[in-house]
C-alpha cells in the first residue's frame, strides 16, 4: 500500500469514529431525562417547565387523594423536600411502597398551572426505608466471631 492510500484510510476511519461518537452524545443527550429533588426545581421553576425530567421528594403525610375514574387510578398527591412543595398528579398503578412520607421519584414533566405548577408523572418509583433498616444490624456483624 502506497502512502498516499493509507492517509485516505487513516481518515476516513477518523471522521466515520468521530462522527459516530457524536451521533451517540447527540441522540442519548435529546433523549436523556433531568433530574432534580424538589427544593431544587422550586427555587427556579421555570427552567424545569415542558421538559421530560425525573423529581425527587418525599409524599406530604395526607396529600395522597384517589379516585377512580371509569377503570383507571388517579391520584393526586405533594412531593416536598426542605421546604419546598410541589402537587404531583398521576394516574395508573403504584408500587407497593407508596405512601405518606415515603421518598419517591416521579417521571413526568412539569407545567405552570393557574396558581403555580404541577408535575404530571407518568411513572412512580417508591422507596422503601424499612427494607433498609437491617444495615446497622449488618455493620455490627464484624463485632462478632467468624466461623472459617
Amino acid at each position: 500500500m502506497n502512502t498516499q492510500t493509507l492517509l485516505k484510510l487513516v481518515v476516513t476511519s477518523a471522521v466515520v469514529v468521530v462522527g459516530g461518537l457524536g451521533f451517540l452524545l447527540y441522540s442519548s443527550r435529546a433523549d436523556a431525562a433531568r433530574y432534580a429533588m424538589v427544593d431544587v426545581v422550586m427555587d427556579g421553576p421555570d427552567q424545569w417547565v415542558g421538559h421530560d425530567m425525573q423529581i425527587h421528594g418525599w409524599v406530604e403525610p395526607g396529600s395522597i387523594r384517589e379516585q377512580i375514574e371509569g377503570q383507571t387510578m388517579r391520584r393526586t398527591f405533594v412531593l416536598t423536600k426542605g421546604g419546598k412543595r410541589i402537587a404531583v398528579r398521576h394516574e395508573g398503578p403504584t408500587p407497593d411502597t407508596f405512601k405518606d412520607q415515603s421518598e419517591v421519584v416521579a417521571s413526568g414533566r412539569l407545567a405552570k398551572v393557574e396558581g403555580g405548577y404541577e408535575f404530571t408523572a407518568t411513572e412512580l418509583m417508591a422507596k422503601c426505608p424499612s427494607k433498609y433498616e437491617g444495615a446497622e444490624a449488618n455493620r455490627k456483624l464484624d463485632d462478632k466471631p467468624r466461623f472459617h
